[in-house]
This record gives structure tokens, C-alpha cells and sequence, in this order.
């Protein structure tokens, strides 16, 4: 989070529970380029480094700064005066699932329900277990799997630089070489004479299954929107694996296309809302055998 509010008051992110503690004793902020402490009137007063802080006034923050709320004898020291970091907390254990690379599978990422995910216009949302996708703001509290996580996406966070092959109005395409046993299926995505290798991942055979289900509606002449869709539950039955494990295999491909840089990691895959469906969001497709 970018603020973080010190006090004995239900509200405060940093709850302290002594007598001389106000209730919104004082507030630590990010400002955009460091961390700043402000006092926020407090009964017994702020210090920083020893020095008294004057209610209302910013100070800045540099590690290894000592800061005591009310009474010297509890001192608090920054450890890391770093930028805050995209992540989702846990309120139940204070784990924080970090979102380093522009996905956080909620409640794991071996368990995932829920995804949120940086998108390409900068901006961090949310995928809910029915396919709708919303934005999500910092501080937001998120229900999934009965559990509750923070959100915590500090604007200032650098979007993850992708790269887009979508660009010059063609659109990319998927292609696939597959073994003769099929143990084996290498992935690539391209645009025009520009091309990006994938190699060899286990997930691969999902987007195979799904670009076949593509091209098989598309030859018995169903309408572009309908085709591709797959249950769930099938999809899962044919791969011989559980829903929850496809979930984790779309959270890998997703991550996948994003350590290459591609922003069409948001879009690979899409699920249709308020359903157990999903496809390949990429249209243009090529099997090729080995």
C-alpha cells in the first residue's frame, strides 16, 4: 500500500494497541519518489531520529530511520525505504503474493481461482472464478476460496514492458509443431516476419487441445464467435487432469507469454463470462507435424 495509517484505530494498517498511542497517531506515506512521515496530531507526539515531528508536516524517510509513536520506548526502524511493490495480502496469515512479473494467482498460484493481472493500458484487474474481469484499486479487499486478501498496487509502480506483435493492424499467430507421438509440442508466436520461439512447455498441449477445437469449428462452418469454446470440466477430463489443474496450467501460460514480453499474455486465453468456458484468444493458428 502507499499509505499506511499508525494508531490504535480499527482503520490503521500499522495497529498498536498501547494507552499513549492515539487512534490516527500518524500516517507514512509514499509520495511518488520516497516515503514521508506525517504526525497526525497526535496526543503524545512523533519522533523521528530522536528530533520531534511537527503534526501536519512531511518528513522524509531514508533507511534505517528510527521512529517512535507516543512513548521512546518502542522504537520502529525502516528497514527497506525501497518503491513499494505490487501484491496481495493475506489477511488471515500476512503472506504477501508478490507481483513482480504482472500476475498474482490468488489463493496460490498452484491453486489458482482468481487472477489478478497488470494489463497492457497499465492498469492492475481482476479475473473472478466466473470469467468476469474489473478493475481493482489499492487497498481493495478481495473474497476467494473463503479467504480475504489486500490489494495493494501503488500507481506509481512501473507497468512491465511488454512487447506487442499485434501492432501495424495484422494480428499474431500461433503456431505449433507437434511430435509424432505427440509427446513433444514446440510453440511459437508470430507476426509477419517477426517471430518469437516458445520451445517445449508441458502447458503446451492445452493450447493445442484449444487451437484444435478452434480450427475444428471453424471447418464445420460454425460462426467465428462460437468457435473454440471448451468446457471446463471436458477440457480437463480429455487432458486427464482436474479443472483446478487447467486453472494452474492457464496461470503458467499466461506467466509464460509474459517472461517473453508478449502482452498478448492477458489475451491467449479467454473465458467466457459466467461460464466454465474458455478458448484461445488468438485466431490465427498452424499445426504442423515432426
Amino acid at each position: 500500500m502507499t499509505e499506511h495509517l499508525v494508531g490504535r484505530g480499527p482503520q490503521c494498517a500499522l495497529k498498536l494497541t498501547a494507552p499513549y498511542v492515539s487512534t490516527q497517531h500518524a500516517l507514512i506515506r509514499w509520495d511518488g519518489y520516497a516515503w514521508e512521515l506525517l504526525d497526525r496530531g497526535s496526543r503524545n507526539g512523533t519522533h523521528l531520529n530522536g528530533a520531534a515531528a511537527e503534526p501536519g508536516r512531511a518528513y522524509r524517510l531514508t533507511k534505517d530511520a528510527v521512529i517512535t509513536f507516543g512513548h521512546s520506548d518502542e522504537r520502529w526502524t525502516l528497514t527497506d525505504a525501497g518503491e513499494p511493490e505490487t501484491m496481495a495480502v493475506a489477511l488471515d496469515t500476512g503472506q504477501a503474493l508478490r507481483g513482480t512479473d504482472g500476475w498474482i494467482a490468488l489463493p496460490s498460484s498452484k491453486s489458482p481461482e482468481a487472477t489478478l493481472f497488470l494489463s497492457p493500458d497499465g492498469a492492475w484487474k481482476l479475473e473472478r472464478p466466473d470469467g468476469e474481469v474489473e478493475p481493482v484499486v489499492d487497498g481493495q479487499i478481495i473474497d476467494c476460496a473463503g479467504r480475504q486478501f489486500r490489494f495493494c498496487g501503488p500507481a506509481s509502480t512501473s507497468a512491465t514492458e511488454t512487447l506487442s506483435l499485434s501492432s501495424g493492424g495484422t494480428e499474431p499467430g500461433l503456431s505449433f509443431v507437434v511430435s509424432s507421438d505427440e509427446d513433444f509440442v514446440e510453440l511459437s508466436i508470430e507476426h509477419g516476419e517477426r517471430r518469437v520461439a516458445l520451445g517445449s512447455r508441458s502447458h503446451n498441449y492445452l493450447l493445442l487441445t484449444l487451437a484444435r477445437q478452434m480450427l475444428n469449428d471453424r471447418a464445420a462452418s460454425l460462426p467465428e464467435g462460437s468457435c473454440g469454446w471448451m468446457d471446463k470440466e471436458e477440457l480437463a477430463d480429455g487432458l486427464q487432469m482436474t479443472p483446478q489443474q487447467v486453472d494452474g496450467e492457464v496461470f503458467r501460460i499466461r506467466k509464460h507469454f509474459t517472461q517473453y514480453g508478449l502482452s498478448e499474455s492477458t489475451t491467449v486465453i479467454e473465458r467466457r463470462p459466467r461460464t466454465k468456458q474458455i478458448r484461445l484468444g488468438i485466431a490465427k493458428l498452424r499445426i504442423d507435424r515432426r
